[in-house]
């Protein structure tokens, strides 16, 4: 009976979502659109055994979290993402999905949401991602990426920081783990607009901070995007 009503939910959901992206996001072609809705499916599958997300609303998510990460995906330059704390690919796997000409390596040190992207790659064949199960601190990585992605980042150490503090010990961390020249991009809250133009960071010197407001159809909470360089 559950699982009855459960495909029905899903079934007025991708239809509901097929209008809503033919309206609000014209410029998706057909295979876009399908395999994104092929994800979101996935995901609430997994997500009705195992919390992985914050939300059982397929229709909240694809109006507050996917619609966000399509606005995100217009401020990313062509190369390769590193999406740290990815959790089940919000935004990474999405973004894979808008952008696949670009590379995406997902990062996370939880078993259950590593367990779930790495059935998604194979399932929705995603060729453009590669996943690490590691912890931020001891990631490693070769290349020099175009941006870090982030989406709510955040561990005991500073989750009740101020934002200036938070995201510069973010930065800090980030550069001590990731080589090279490249964006920081931080998808948050209004959180963001307390933070000044220039961030100065004992042996890293001044770092410069843009905030970038994403207008939302659906919603007046507005999301944000603080990019670092």
């Amino acid at each position: 009976m559950l699982q009855s009503l459960y495909g029905f939910i899903m079934l007025e959901f991708n239809k509901e979502a097929t209008n809503i992206l033919s309206g609000q996001a014209s410029y998706l072609d057909d295979k876009t659109i399908e395999k994104s809705l092929r994800f979101i499916k996935l995901l609430f599958d997994w997500h009705e055994n195992k919390n992985l997300i914050s939300t059982r609303d397929p229709l909240y998510f694809l109006k507050r979290d996917f619609y966000d990460t399509l606005q995100f995906s217009n401020y990313l330059k062509k190369g390769e993402h590193i999406d740290i704390g990815t959790g089940a690919g919000i935004p990474g796997v999405i973004l894979s999905i808008l952008r696949p000409n670009d590379q995406f390596v997902l990062v996370d040190r939880r078993d259950y949401p590593i367990r779930f992207l790495e059935h998604a790659q194979l399932v929705l064949n995603l060729e453009n991602i590669s996943i690490k199960k590691v912890d931020v601190n001891k990631l490693s990585l070769s290349s020099t990426p175009s941006s870090v992605i982030l989406k709510n980042f955040s561990n005991k150490k500073i989750s009740n920081l101020p934002m200036m503090k938070k995201m510069s010990y973010l930065y800090k961390l980030i550069k001590s783990r990731v080589r090279g020249d490249y964006a920081i991009l931080v998808l948050t809250g209004s959180l963001a607009l307390e933070m000044p133009n220039t961030l100065k960071i004992p042996h890293l010197g001044e770092v410069s901070v843009k905030v970038n407001k994403l207008i939302s159809p659906f919603f007046t909470e507005c999301k944000y995007i603080l990019e670092m360089t």
